[in-house]
């Protein structure tokens, strides 16, 4: 009875975690239903994405955007407004994804994030052009050219955020202003001899420090392929030239003390002026 419970236990288990769809499974369907402007089996399909934990963060802004959006033509602005700070409290930063390039649900969300994001302007926009190497080398430095394109007068910083692929933390780099509405970042690349994958993205910010552009983002950032570095070949200490050098020297100044102790004045057992040949 008990093996037949268990059995019975795991297939019960096994069936639910089959029935239970990933969050990506999820965010594909709400995404389908939101082209197709099902905007109701938007969030309900997306309702148990963002009750759960198992979305990534990446996962949790796409699927608070798909719903924010998706109540708001639903004609229910508050909990659009909802979701939306919901969304803000993750990634102050962010921007709409949406592709329908809609005037009225750009301008509702930048009403929102002006509410919610200290120093953010809906006027106060511009747009970031850079160039960077598709590839470099580990422990050598790397440099990122980036200029201004658009509200060139709006941006006065340029900070660029990098990590390892696997890391979770980005790390923050203050580009140096070189004029002419242009940056530069100088970076030296984690030294290891494996190769691996940076991931960065690009943040314009304002005089109140609040983003006013950005190039990608947290959740999708740009990447550059690292080789690793050739290790050095160091040569052993008792091959390197000044230590054979010395042991020679060592050598010579031993050779030449024996020869100078054992020669001296001594005339030997011949009588003076007698030679012994031997046959």
């Amino acid at each position: 009875m008990r093996i037949v419970l268990l059995l019975c236990t795991l297939l019960l288990v096994a069936r639910v975690a089959h029935a239970a769809p990933s969050v990506a499974t999820q965010l594909t369907a709400a995404e389908a239903a939101f082209d197709d402007q099902d905007y109701e089996r938007v969030v309900t399909t997306l309702r148990p994405v963002l009750a759960g934990s198992d979305a990534t963060r990446a996962q949790r802004l796409r699927a608070l955007e798909l719903t924010a959006l998706s109540q708001y033509i639903l004609g229910d602005p508050a909990a659009a407004r909802v979701t939306f700070e919901r969304l803000l409290d993750i990634d102050p930063g962010y921007q709409l994804r949406d592709d329908s390039g809609s005037p009225k649900l750009q301008r509702f969300f930048d009403e929102v994030k002006q509410d919610v994001v200290p120093g953010f302007e809906p006027d106060l926009v511009a747009e970031l052009d850079h160039a960077a190497p598709p590839e470099a080398t580990a422990g050598r430095r790397l440099e990122v050219d980036i200029r201004a394109t658009t509200g060139t007068e709006h941006v006065k910083e340029v900070v660029m955020f990098v990590r390892r692929r696997g890391d979770q933390d980005y790390a923050p780099l203050t580009a140096a202003f070189r004029g002419d509405a242009r940056w530069r970042i100088r970076y030296t690349a984690p030294s290891s001899i494996d190769a691996y994958t940076l991931e960065y993205y690009l943040e314009g910010r304002g005089l109140t420090g609040a983003a006013v552009a950005r190039v990608a983002s947290p959740e999708a950032p740009l990447t550059i392929a690292i080789t690793g570095a050739t290790p050095v070949k160091r040569t052993p200490w008792y091959r390197r030239w000044y230590t054979l050098a010395g042991a020679g020297a060592v050598v010579i100044g031993a050779t030449t003390a024996i020869l100078l102790a054992t020669s001296g004045t001594d005339d030997g057992t011949l009588p003076p002026g007698r030679v012994v040949v031997s046959p």
